[in-house]
């Protein structure tokens, strides 16, 4: 017949048993999370070119006029530097989906992209349109690159309303 200590110590056992089997739980779910956050920023990272060079083809079929200008800077140049700005746009949403610190925007530059663009005489309302196409683009890259389980639907929703967030506040450095 068992005694009380013996009964204590099943209990006890149960307990941490329980306990274990719940912060499993939790660590499965953060690799999860992490893994498929991942895969989503790795699937960005890997079509930043073109998802960039899509939005600025698109915003000037949208606008023709939108790289044509007095300044003395031909359009090649303002064509290059909005590629490459929409790749290291990319980049910088990237880092943020990873480390979730958007500090980084005020060290950046993407503070000063303003200036390039009117330096250069590109229109801010046309950067504004490309920076809101690669937020589209983005998106949708994050919506083809899951596989869509009950749970990484809810990372999922998480990821892309992130990502309108980050956007809108590089549009915001663009105001």
């Amino acid at each position: 017949m068992p005694n009380l200590s013996d009964n204590k110590l099943l209990a006890k056992h149960l307990q941490i048993s329980n306990l274990l089997d719940k912060n499993f739980e939790s660590i499965q779910e953060f690799v999860n999370t992490a893994n498929t956050r991942l895969d989503a920023i790795n699937s960005i990272t890997n079509n930043s070119h073109a998802i960039a060079a899509d939005a600025v083809t698109a915003m000037i079929c949208e606008n023709e006029d939108s790289l044509n200008s007095n300044n003395s800077i031909n359009t090649t140049n303002k064509m290059s530097v909005c590629l490459r700005d929409g790749e290291i746009i990319l980049r910088y949403v990237t880092y943020l989906l990873i480390t979730n610190d958007d500090s980084i925007l005020e060290k950046s530059c993407l503070k000063d992209l303003k200036n390039t663009y009117l330096s250069l005489g590109v229109p801010i309302p046309n950067a504004i349109r490309v920076v809101e196409l690669i937020r589209d683009a983005t998106i949708s890259d994050i919506k083809t690159t899951m596989n869509l389980t009950a749970e990484n639907k809810i990372i999922m929703s998480n990821l892309i309303k992130e990502t309108r967030i980050y956007f809108e506040k590089i549009v915001n450095l663009l105001k």
